[in-house]
């Protein structure tokens, strides 16, 4: 048996699209950091702390561990060089009792911006005339990604024996949260956007999730019948259109929509979340298989 290949030592080490989100982030906080320094709080100032809050949304996305971020976020804002040499801190080891709690907080965070911009993308899209989803493929990836990381909250509650408090306190997303997530996107430039929503539809999500999911099954039995459960896509994606103002699904979310998911499915199997899939899937399954970007070291 093989040992996993080392951890990347030097920003130079990195797939090129982790590299150069980290230095996005790096850039929009030393830029920030100086504008507060000059007591400069303009209009400016608040962009780009947006800019670097999507950069590093961005960067999660892509698989980036957090320690990484908060590396590049840190230089830049104590305005320290971040080159090809830099050396990149270890990320931490995985532990299911002292980050697992973090690891559901982190996923569910990411389904809240994964509602609010797949919902601000098909308003925009909308508004401008196209009814259909353009990139139909992605739209289905999103989908089935979201379906993959509440599975995952789920068993990684069940795994660190979480309460029902702990899990109502650290899966729900208010009204509030998702109307703040839908705002911030609504006015990014839509291919500013666009490529956002293509990085949280990517595969490599559902195929880091698919790695974890291995392991967390050997420590939990989750049920698929829970009273207590996050909230739906179907849900997530609703109340978004609501803090959004439109109440109702354009066309190419409906039976449009359900006709292409069906053709994708069966073209593009491994992609699905079914959960009856994931709670029963045999072990050494090829779809367990990691994925483009290595899975994010916070959490299991």
């Amino acid at each position: 048996m093989t040992s996993p290949p080392p951890h990347p030592r030097l920003v130079a080490d990195l797939p090129a699209a982790q590299a150069e989100v980290l230095a996005q982030i790096h850039d929009l906080a030393r830029r920030g950091a100086a504008m507060r320094r000059e007591q400069d709080h303009s209009p400016e100032l608040a962009q780009l702390d947006w800019d670097r809050s999507l950069a590093e949304a961005t960067a999660s996305a892509r698989g980036v561990p957090a320690v990484w971020i908060n590396q590049a976020r840190e230089a830049g804002t104590s305005n320290r060089a971040w080159r090809p040499g830099t050396m990149l801190r270890d990320p931490p080891k995985n532990n299911v009792v002292r980050r697992g709690y973090g690891r559901v907080v982190d996923d569910t965070r990411r389904l809240a911006d994964m509602a609010a911009v797949a919902v601000v993308r098909e308003h925009h899209l909308h508004s401008i005339g196209v009814d259909a989803d353009p990139e139909p493929v992605v739209a289905h990836q999103l989908r089935r990604n979201m379906e993959g990381l509440r599975t995952r909250i789920i068993y990684t509650a069940d795994a660190i024996n979480m309460s029902p408090a702990q899990r109502a306190r650290s899966w729900t997303i208010t009204d509030a949260v998702l109307a703040e997530r839908v705002h911030a996107y609504r006015h990014l430039a839509a291919e500013d956007l666009t490529a956002l929503w293509r990085d949280l539809g990517t595969p490599a999500v559902a195929a880091s999730v698919r790695s974890s999911l291995s392991s967390l099954r050997r420590t939990a039995a989750a049920s698929s019948e829970l009273d207590l459960a996050p909230a739906t896509t179907q849900d997530l994606v609703a109340r978004a259109r609501q803090q959004l103002g439109t109440q109702a699904a354009p066309r190419m979310a409906s039976e449009e929509g359900e006709a292409i998911d069906a053709a994708v499915d069966a073209a593009m199997p491994m992609s699905s979340f079914e959960p009856g899939d994931l709670y029963h899937q045999a072990p050494g399954s090829t779809d367990d298989r990691p994925g483009q970007y290595p899975t994010p070291e916070y959490g299991i």
